[in-house]
């Protein structure tokens, strides 16, 4: 009794569930790089709400679903002091282990559990670079840029205001 039981509760769970969440389920970690490093990452979703803010390299866990059959969608902003902003797109696609539910997940795998987990969805890559391209000047020389400016501030006698005679003509 035993032995013909467990191999129809697998099949039974098997049934149950979708292709895509047994083999790639969940939230996906990408790790996120800057030449130079240590630049501010600001990730957006396809709502354009800021969802995290981070200093690169890291590794940030993302929902590849944005709503139930809607595949994630988020912009990338990289910023840092003396170079330019670099932002870029990253969406998600199709799952290829999506199609194995017409095998083994079934009609409830294809129409709920995948599309309700965002197993159903994928990301092209685990990895991302920004490359930043400068403007020329350092963070050290915009740094002494600033200093110099304020000591000059400084230095300057304050400014008179002469008040005008109103005239009444």
């Amino acid at each position: 009794m035993k032995k013909t039981l467990l191999p129809l509760l697998v099949a039974l769970c098997a049934f149950l569930s979708g292709c895509a969440s047994i083999v790639d389920g969940g939230d996906k970690t990408v790790q996120i790089t800057s030449e130079p490093p240590g630049a501010k990452l600001s990730i957006y979703d396809r709502n354009q709400r800021l969802i995290a803010t981070q200093t690169t390299p890291t590794l940030i866990s993302l929902r590849r679903e944005q709503g139930f059959f809607s595949a994630a969608n988020y912009r990338l902003v990289c910023d840092m002091p003396g170079y330019n902003s670099s932002e870029m797109q990253f969406k998600a696609t199709m799952n290829p282990w999506y199609l194995g539910n017409i095998v083994f997940g079934g009609l409830i795998g294809i129409l709920i559990v995948d599309p309700a987990t965002g197993a159903m969805w994928s990301f092209p890559t685990k990895e991302l670079n920004f490359t930043l391209e400068s403007l020329g000047t350092s963070p050290e020389d915009i740094k002494a840029a600033e200093g110099y400016a304020e000591q000059l501030k400084k230095s300057l006698p304050p400014a008179k205001t002469e008040q005008q005679p109103i005239s009444n003509q």
